[in-house]
């Protein structure tokens, strides 16, 4: 006996609850651009609009290729309209992030029923690894909505066929002008799977359909392709990963992928077959238990070739493999399949008696990993806040509301799937609130390079700023005027009839007074790598030890 989610106040408490995942989701749209990756994106893009060229892109001063072009060109469309800031930086991203939510819903709804798409939307608004991309922006929000697009357009049953498919291979083109050519493998390895357990596979390969939507895919990706070719191919001679010769259309069709895989191409790893299976433990939280118990239902169906949906489930375990085969991982990489994963997690959570054993253990581990959350939030406030009480009164009503809301849905005798389902949920939202109203801004006064900037725009604004290693993209980004990328003896040069302004170490400093340069200390600022976090540093006495200093200095003669 499974149970019904469909009473008026379930209703009521699911939507305040999808409400409030969606608001502790916009909440990052107030913070910093993290370093190092959302903030050299963030530059590129700055870069492509000051420029005014779409084709070419550009890092500290040079030719780069890594990415494709699809995630820079909607964030220059984005500053295009709202000027160049971090919340214009974010905008498109969280549209992307909103559009898989959508097709999360839609996808549920067309292959199970409207409780199951409900449910799979709260989780997916409550994923851990989804809330913090949506702070630290990378492409993977992108990917998220693209792929579940995709995936939607060419499910069995969609109504306006040709539309569909059209559709579907221009999700997947975006998706491929976003993270490269590899993510046709999972697509296309799922629908394969699909067909051959349901005995289905000749019939589909002989539709003329399939090989136009490739086709189509081939036609829209396109534009990537030109801008590779006019940017690398046409120009043999730029040095390029220290070498010249590179071509883009080769980087793009096979180091920047299949090269990071067998760790032949010029951007190398160190893998662990492992590393999903125990990052999935905390990026799918609070799920992740029920999402390893589905999951491994899913696998023994498998083996057994059970017949039924396998898109879903095939796209998510090829991602796994071909992720854990990579010699190049990374923990976000896995949330481009957060919207099938929420999926056949709810499924196989709705299918369980509700009076069985094994709902009732997962009841009260679900319980376990909610007072976890709380206590983590109470945890982090000891450790960093000391005598501020805001946070604290923050998260212990929420604390009351969620042993209040466990209290009314079980006297209103709403079933554990009900009860587990909300209250974990309200748990996961209280702790990402409290991560993005007090937590990132807390840390993110120690991203130096944006400090510089932000002093540098009110004191002397537009004034050219030279760094050298270590780089700071956040600088690059705040600042209102040129950032040069350079080496000391540049900044010697550049120093020779007047004073200009160097952001950099102190050993740089130290290098400089030695050689006889003048050298004048404007400001020196607290620095920390904040996306490799260490406990000792979130705690205010011993956090000394672990800051650098980043000293902005003039060099040169006063005029």
């Amino acid at each position: 006996m499974t149970e019904s989610l469909s009473p008026v106040r379930w209703r009521s408490w699911y939507i305040a609850l999808v409400v409030a995942g969606i608001l502790v989701n916009l909440l990052g749209l107030h913070s910093s651009i993290l370093e190092p990756d959302g903030a050299l994106y963030a530059s590129i893009a700055k870069t492509m609009v000051l420029k005014g060229d779409w084709v070419n892109l550009y890092a500290h001063n040079r030719d780069w290729l890594d990415k494709p072009h699809f995630p820079f060109w909607m964030t220059a469309i984005s500053y295009s309209i709202f000027g160049i800031n971090e919340i214009a930086y974010k905008i498109p991203a969280l549209v992307f992030w909103a559009l898989g939510g959508w097709y999360t819903l839609l996808i549920a709804r067309r292959l199970y029923s409207e409780q199951v798409a409900q449910v799979a939307l709260l989780i997916y608004l409550t994923a851990l690894h989804l809330v913090i991309s949506n702070n630290d922006v990378r492409a993977e929000p992108y990917l998220t909505g693209l792929l579940a697009g995709c995936v939607y357009y060419w499910l069995p049953g969609f109504r306006q066929r040709r539309t569909g498919l059209v559709l579907g291979a221009l999700f997947l083109a975006a998706a491929i002008m976003t993270k490269g050519i590899f993510i046709l493998i999972p697509v296309v390895g799922a629908f394969l799977l699909h067909w051959a357990l349901n005995g289905r596979l000749k019939a589909e390969l002989s539709k003329p359909k399939w090989w136009l939507a490739l086709g189509l895919v081939g036609v829209f990706i396109l534009p990537e392709l030109l801008t590779l070719y006019w940017q690398f191919d046409q120009h043999p001679e730029k040095v390029v990963f220290g070498r010249t010769g590179v071509s883009g259309l080769r980087f793009f069709f096979w180091d920047s992928q299949f090269g990071r895989f067998m760790n032949t191409g010029p951007i190398k790893g160190k893998g662990d077959p492992f590393f999903f299976l125990h990052t999935l433990l905390w990026a799918f939280l609070p799920w992740s238990i029920l999402l390893y118990i589905a999951m491994w239902e899913k696998i023994k169906g498998l083996v057994r070739r059970e017949k039924g949906e396998w898109v879903l489930p095939g796209i998510s375990l090829i991602c796994f493999l071909l992720f854990s085969a990579s010699r190049f991982q990374l923990p976000h990489y896995m949330n481009i399949v957060f919207p099938f994963f929420a999926i056949v997690t709810v499924d196989w959570l709705l299918r369980q008696d509700v009076e069985s054993k094994k709902l009732r253990v997962l009841g009260g581990i679900q319980v376990g990993i909610s007072i976890l959350l709380l206590v983590g939030c109470i945890g982090l406030w000891v450790l960093m806040y000391g005598l501020n009480f805001r946070p604290l009164v923050y998260v212990l009503s929420m604390a009351i509301i969620w042993n209040l809301l466990r209290k009314k849905t079980a006297s209103y005798g709403f079933g554990l799937p009900s009860r587990m389902i909300l209250s974990t949920s309200l748990a996961a939202i209280t702790l990402y609130g409290f991560l993005n109203l007090y937590f990132y801004p807390a840390l993110l006064q120690y991203q130096s390079g944006e400090q510089v900037a932000k002093q540098v725009n009110q004191q002397q604004p537009g004034k050219r700023i030279y760094q050298t290693n270590p780089l700071s993209y956040s600088l690059d980004f705040y600042s209102d005027g040129p950032v040069r990328y350079t080496d000391r003896a540049e900044v010697i040069n550049a120093a020779k009839d007047s004073a200009v302004l160097y952001y950099s170490t102190r050993e740089q400093r130290d290098t400089l007074v030695t050689m006889g340069v003048p050298v004048q200390v404007v400001d020196s600022f607290p620095h920390y790598h904040i996306s490799k976090l260490k406990i000792g540093f979130l705690m205010p006495d011993k956090r000394p030890k672990y800051l650098q200093y980043r000293y902005l200095m003039e060099v040169g003669p006063k005029p």
